[in-house]
């Protein structure tokens, strides 16, 4: 009797460690990629946004990407019905992923920001940046194709020797400590670092501002199905609250409906 009771303990023990690793068994699948991320806490994001999604009746998996190719590897293992992207990643993997974009992300209405190239005050021409190091976020395969559209005409790149990062605030961290010789960065990002250590930034200039980016888009893949409900649970999302936090980590104060 004694060995059976331990079994069926063991079996209670290995139920709940596949309950807790194992996607919910009806629940929508969310993938999240940016780069640009405005917050730190992930695992608050992440819960904030499954509450809210909760709350209108909507169980969700969420899962955060720190990089591209994780991102693309687990797609191919899930089969997500919902990601929020990167714009730029977006329009670079829309063949590749035969996703469509439903919403985009704006800031009180603005639908673009820009990012800065930031070097250090010895440089002060684009053209001297020629065979340095410059840090940028990935985009994984398509890197080199994302990065020809933020340089200025005069520097591509080819010229440069990248080193590609995970986040924005990596790449300004890398160049405040002297580990490459410029970053391509949000403007939020220099001035986390202007808050961390303000000496290491009075060494650091803006060299030029770059092209527009739109912000985030929320997107679906073809086997998505209720695509009106998520359009409908993301558009109304309030800027207040626990779903402020969510929509801080993407830079914005909320969706609107792509025409």
């Amino acid at each position: 009797m004694r060995y059976k009771s331990s079994v069926s303990h063991f079996q209670y023990w290995l139920l709940g460690v596949l309950l807790l690793w194992t996607p919910l068994l009806g629940a929508e699948t969310i993938f999240i990629y940016n780069p640009e991320a405005g917050v730190s806490n992930v695992d608050k994001v992440r819960q904030n946004l499954i509450d809210y999604l909760e709350s209108q009746h909507i169980t969700a998996d969420v899962y955060v990407f720190a990089n591209p190719d994780d991102f693309q590897r687990a797609v191919d293992q899930l089969k997500p019905d919902v990601a929020i992207v990167a714009s730029y990643y977006y329009e670079s993997m829309k063949s590749h992923y035969n996703w469509k974009s439903i919403l985009a992300g704006h800031y009180e209405q603005t639908p673009v920001f820009t990012k800065v190239l930031v070097v250090s005050k010895s440089i002060s021409l684009v053209q001297n940046l020629k065979n340095k190091s410059l840090a940028t976020v990935s985009a994984g395969a398509v890197s080199q194709e994302y990065l020809n559209a933020q340089l200025p005409e005069e520097l591509r790149a080819q010229d440069v020797r990248v080193m590609s990062v995970s986040k924005d605030i990596d790449a300004i961290m890398a160049l405040g400590f002297d580990q490459v010789d410029g970053a391509i960065v949000t403007p939020s990002s220099l001035e986390k670092l202007r808050q961390i250590n303000p000496n290491v930034v009075d060494q650091l200039h803006i060299l030029q501002e770059l092209k527009p980016i739109a912000y985030p888009k929320v997107v679906v893949f073809p086997q998505t199905q209720n695509v009106d409900r998520f359009i409908s649970v993301f558009k109304d999302m309030p800027y207040q609250g626990a779903t402020k936090v969510v929509l801080r980590y993407f830079g914005i104060t909320g969706f609107n409906v792509e025409s």
